[in-house]
């Protein structure tokens, strides 16, 4: 049954139009609703708890068709209809949301055209693919955030916390473990493989045998799930993340840079460390372009190694 469908019957309800078979069944999901425990926002609870309110009260001064007090039993048949109308629109919110927490853990989950952005604890930002599940607690530990790709493709942007590294589990056993990247990973139950694509940063990738491989920027690995071979090779990045600075301190910007592109940044004065800067970028430039426009900004100067690797900023 639809959801267009349950409202329906519960409008006949109401009217005391429904036929004895669908009286039972109306009462059937009242009986089984009132014993779940369903979880709702305080804000949908209000929404639900007034429109409940506006039916109550319309059904205390509804015109009677024939006696001029409405009798106590209607009304509260229609008390008991509006309560059965509110538990059931509970429960569908909780299934139309999805995302559901339970005890310390959230699940959330996409249908199959459906993509969702999910914002983690720590500010980490996940993008659901198309049939899609995620678990993940709502207060990650102090040292360490562990997270359950389920099923499906989802883009990671993590938030860069160096002592509290991040991992990602899926169900072929195989964990991807960074401190603050951003990369794809594709896991789907039915498919023999699975896909990881580093956009910026690095990330480590084992399975319980050990390490199979560490990826940087425009890295992909395939495992194959039936042999656990790990093939990696190179791609061209489609997608691209933001990264933008207010006011911070050139040794964090610095930070940041090196663990997004995989690259080594040297100052030859330790004072310059503590400059300022306040600009956005994207992961589409490259590392010199980046550098060119914070130095311009410092009026400072900086070269590079033949490999493009190691850099150094200067007067």
């Amino acid at each position: 049954m639809t959801e267009e469908q349950a409202k329906e019957l519960l409008q006949k309800y109401l009217d005391q139009q429904a036929n004895p078979e669908e009286e039972k069944k109306v009462e059937e999901w009242y009986a089984t609703l009132q014993a779940k425990d369903v979880l709702v926002s305080a804000k949908q609870k209000a929404a639900i708890g007034e429109q409940m309110l506006l039916r109550l009260k319309a059904a205390m001064y509804e015109k009677p068709k024939y006696n001029k007090v409405l009798k106590l039993q209607t009304f509260y048949k229609i008390a008991a209809a509006v309560l059965v109308m509110v538990t059931l629109g509970l429960a569908i919110w909780k299934i139309s949301s999805q995302v559901k927490p339970a005890g310390n853990q959230v699940t959330a989950s996409t249908g199959a055209t459906e993509r969702k952005r999910i914002i983690l604890p720590d500010g980490s930002v996940v993008l659901l693919g198309p049939s899609a599940k995620l678990s993940y607690p709502k207060v990650f530990a102090s040292n360490s955030r562990h997270i359950a790709l389920k099923e499906g493709e989802a883009f990671f942007d993590i938030a860069h916390q160096e002592n509290r590294p991040f991992t990602v589990h899926t169900t072929t056993g195989v964990d991807i473990k960074v401190l603050g990247t951003s990369f794809k990973v594709k896991s789907y139950q039915a498919s023999k493989q699975l896909e990881i694509a580093v956009v910026t940063g690095k990330v480590a990738v084992s399975n319980k045998k050990g390490k199979l491989a560490t990826l940087v920027r425009n890295d992909s690995l395939t495992y194959d799930k039936n042999d656990g071979i790990a093939a990696i090779h190179k791609i061209k990045a489609t997608v691209f993340v933001e990264f933008a600075f207010d006011g911070a301190s050139l040794n964090q910007v610095i930070a940041k840079l090196q663990y997004v592109y995989s690259i080594k940044i040297l100052l030859n004065d330790s004072a310059l460390g503590n400059l300022k800067t306040t600009a956005s970028f994207n992961s589409r430039q490259s590392p010199e372009e980046i550098l060119d426009i914070i130095c311009s900004l410092h009026h400072l100067k900086f070269n590079g190694s033949k490999s493009h690797k190691t850099f150094n900023i200067y007067r």
